[in-house]
């Protein structure tokens, strides 16, 4: 059974293996360290027994949230995990008085498009060749009221 909990020391090992398979350049284990002690980030990990499957990643700055990075192995994905890791992102946010969260997508990247729009995320604008300077980022944003 999947649970969702808030980023620790304990889980960095095992994102690393997350990053390594999700992202071209991932975070470093320096990069993990960093952000636990960051005030203004908050990372949920899926993690199935003891071990971590997926995070989400957000930076809080004045009331507006910026999704820095959210990934889920493989094999854990189609199983509602990436939903289960904004559903905790949201509840921080209703908490913590954040009305909006903003992210940037691949726009080859169809299965998290989908996603996003299912959530609620409403597209606003496009970068024009950002990653690698070859393939557009779609700027999406959700509103939590």
């Amino acid at each position: 059974m999947i649970k969702f909990e808030v980023m620790e020391e304990k889980h960095i090992q095992g994102l690393l293996k997350v990053e390594e398979e999700c992202f071209d350049s991932g975070f470093a284990l320096e990069t993990f360290n960093k952000e636990i002690k960051n005030p203004l980030a908050y990372y949920v990990v899926a993690v199935d027994g003891e071990i971590p499957v997926g995070y989400c990643g957000i930076w809080n700055v004045c009331g507006e949230a910026e999704v820095i990075d959210i990934g889920v192995l493989s094999e854990y994905r189609k199983r509602g995990i990436g939903k289960g890791l904004f559903e905790a992102v949201f509840q921080y946010m209703r908490e913590n008085g954040v009305g909006t969260l903003n992210l940037e997508v691949r726009e080859d990247n169809i299965p998290a498009i989908r996603l996003y729009e299912k959530l609620g995320f409403e597209k606003v604008g496009v970068r024009k060749k950002y990653y690698d300077n070859k393939v557009d980022a779609i700027l999406y944003t959700k509103k939590t009221g």
